[in-house]
């Protein structure tokens, strides 16, 4: 060691001056928080708001028409959930989004694997595929409405031109039918938005894996499985989240297709929400179920929140 060294003074640890902490307000964050703040006012006054208002209407008697109405505290709360068909309802609903959406999964896995082939015509596929979610759901769910009638219908005619039928059916008058109609019009229109994001997901996985996956002798389903599969996971669970809040949320296709009947036997719970809300004009019942339903959308939207927040991070 030389004389020099030994010279030096040495520098304690604590005589290090200590780091600045980061404020809200203080230098960047301050000018993000300038940027958000016209969009989180705009979110405030649209969401906010509105949301805050129906939580109000749900404790009073509002009626349309009829001014603001009367506190009436949990009595809306209590007549829904003493209503005959409640637990139907939220069980039937769960159940008709689990099934679409599982099914959606699938089919839009099997479309995206297809599409994501190299062969003649590709793109033209690709566009023909996206057609039922680029067009209006109105004019669909009145085109399949026609296709499913039980006198006139254009499936009825084909299975009786083909002898499989001697007489019409009504698809959209049996509860069993009615109920598997509009699960296939859910997913019909809904399958395109999956397999647009997985065929994009599927293109930024390394095609180095799956020739070296082919070289050890992967077959197509090994290389599926292990490449795939984990390389759209992240994705999947995104897309699932999400399409699971606006399938349980859809309104036009049940309302178009089937409204509600027969029996009940497709009553959902936004269709139930407008039929006490606009059909027979009671806002504050009408009102009072979105919040009761509010808890399982709350989970789903935080799940979809924290999981987008772990893609980010990672």
């Amino acid at each position: 060691m030389s004389q020099e060294t030994l010279s030096q003074p040495v520098v304690s640890l604590s005589t290090r001056q200590p780091q600045k902490k980061s404020s809200l307000f203080a230098g960047d964050t301050r000018l993000g928080w300038l940027l958000v703040t016209p969009a989180l006012l705009v979110v405030l006054g649209m969401v906010g708001y509105p949301f805050l208002e129906a939580i109000r209407i749900s404790f009073t008697d509002r009626m349309v028409g009829r001014g603001p109405g009367q506190f009436v505290g949990l009595a809306n709360y209590e007549y829904i959930i003493g209503w005959p068909d409640f637990t139907e309802m939220v069980v039937r609903t769960v159940l008709i989004t689990i099934v679409a959406v599982g099914l959606k999964t699938v089919i839009g896995l099997i479309l995206a694997t297809s599409l994501n082939q190299d062969f003649r015509g590709r793109d033209v596929l690709r566009g023909i595929f996206m057609l039922p979610w680029i067009l209006p759901t109105y004019i669909i769910v009145l085109v399949w409405r026609w296709i499913f009638d039980g006198q006139t219908g254009l499936l009825n005619q084909v299975l009786m031109s083909w002898g499989l039928i001697e007489n019409n059916i009504p698809f959209l008058a049996k509860p069993a039918s009615a109920v598997a109609a509009l699960i296939f019009v859910m997913v019909w229109k809904g399958y395109p938005f999956y397999a647009l994001t997985f065929l994009a997901g599927m293109q930024t996985i390394s095609a180095e894996l799956y020739d070296a996956a082919k070289v050890d002798g992967a077959g197509r389903l090994a290389r599926f499985r292990f490449i795939t599969l984990p390389g759209l996971q992240q994705i999947m669970g995104v897309v699932i989240l999400l399409s699971t809040i606006w399938t349980m949320n859809s309104l036009e296709i049940p309302m178009l297709l089937t409204g509600g009947g027969p029996s009940n036997a497709t009553e959902v719970f936004p269709l139930l929400t407008y039929h006490l809300a606009m059909q027979n004009f009671r806002l504050g019942e009408g009102a009072a179920l979105p919040i009761m339903m509010l808890p399982i959308v709350a989970l789903l939207v935080l799940g979809v929140a924290s999981y987008m927040d772990k893609e980010a991070t990672e």
